[in-house]
């Protein structure tokens, strides 16, 4: 029998992570979007959550965000939908990031502009891994 992958599910188990795009129609709102795309893609533990869905009601969407153990808002700018969705549902993110001020990247109407994706991407991912 195989050890290594019998291991105890309180050592392997890692938080779900739920991670809440703007999808803002700019550049940075285009940038949160492909961002969480890519973290999902590349960790088990994410939680995709529909930020529009949260403060319009949606049963199911509220439900998926409730079932995350970290919440991280990945807002475009300082407007913070997706940090505000969340607390219209009394959940506080955890961390938030905000492209135009913490990456340092200007609003601009170019939705494909992915300048500062490769900052945004790293910037989350040590997030993710602070969370665990």
């Amino acid at each position: 029998m195989n050890t290594e992958n019998n291991v105890p599910c309180e050592v392997s188990r890692k938080k779900v992570v739920g991670l809440l795009p703007c999808s803002g129609a700019c550049n940075v709102g285009m940038l949160t979007t492909k961002c969480v795309t890519q973290m999902a893609q590349k960790h088990d533990n994410i939680n995709f959550v529909c930020s529009l869905g949260i403060p319009l009601g949606i049963e199911g969407i509220v439900s998926n965000a409730k079932k995350s153990e970290y919440y991280v808002a990945i807002n475009g700018c300082k407007v913070g939908c997706s940090s505000k969705a969340l607390e219209s549902i009394n959940i506080l993110p955890d961390n938030e990031i905000i492209v135009t001020e913490d990456i340092g990247i200007q609003k601009n109407k170019n939705y494909s502009d992915e300048n500062g994706l490769e900052s945004l991407v790293s910037k989350l991912e040590t997030l993710i891994n602070t969370a665990l």
